[in-house]
């Protein structure tokens, strides 16, 4: 049985939340604070965020890269992939609720169609990549290994993401290799999937909440280095 692709809708309305500039931890935390509260939004929500000084963000599977600590804020991810710098990028996050398309749809064809959505963003409209693409990696350079569903151009990487579904909801937490505003990504929505949106504002029960999770989680070195070499979290 074939899983349903994701295709232009005209008239579907998503939230929209810009937030400005946040530590690791913090960042970590309100995006599982929007997974948690997806299915009483009822629809998805496209968050554009930044960082408040150079940080990394490194998969739930991977070890602590404790080389990077020393110049970096160093956080663990609620997704999977590999470790990206937070320097020059820009990252957002989509958190969709269960009851939606494209929670049912298989990762990989998610992953396109979000990934479709931020190709639009770009002017020089960069491919879409259709296969997987081998090529050196280095120990931790998430961006030296396009695979399949990134957007590339000119052999280069310039989009990537991790995904995690769970009853809550599915968070998508993408990362893009160039600065682009909100307005570019929010258009590459518009254009690729036939979205609108409405701004959205963070819930006092759910700034409590990504708190909470700063203070027990994201900020903890139990989550972030756990004791035992190479433990998943």
């Amino acid at each position: 049985m074939q899983h349903p692709r994701y295709t232009r809708r005209m008239t579907e309305t998503w939230d929209f939340l810009l937030s400005p500039a946040a530590g690791a931890a913090w960042n970590m935390a309100l995006d599982e604070a929007l997974l948690h509260t997806a299915a009483k939004r009822g629809r998805p929500l496209l968050r554009v965020y930044a960082w408040e000084k150079p940080s990394v963000s490194f998969g739930y599977f991977l070890k602590f890269p404790a080389p990077l600590a020393e110049r970096h804020d160093v956080v663990r991810r609620l997704t999977g992939g590999g470790v990206v710098y937070h320097v020059e990028d820009t990252t957002y996050t989509v958190v969709v609720p269960p009851a939606h398309a494209l929670y049912a749809m298989k990762t990989a064809d998610a992953y396109c169609a979000l990934h479709k959505a931020v190709a639009a963003a770009f002017e020089s409209r960069p491919m879409l990549h259709e296969a997987m693409i081998q090529s050196p990696q280095g120990q931790y350079e998430c961006f030296q290994k396009p695979v399949h569903g990134d957007v590339v151009a000119d052999g280069r990487k310039l989009a990537g993401g991790a995904q995690r579904r769970t009853k809550s909801g599915l968070l998508h937490q993408g990362s893009i290799a160039k600065k682009l505003s909100a307005s570019q990504i929010k258009h590459g929505f518009q254009e690729a999937l036939g979205i609108e949106f409405e701004t959205y504002v963070v819930t006092g029960s759910e700034r409590a909440l990504a708190e909470k999770l700063v203070r027990e989680k994201y900020g903890t070195t139990s989550w972030n280095r756990p004791v035992s070499a190479g433990s998943s979290g």
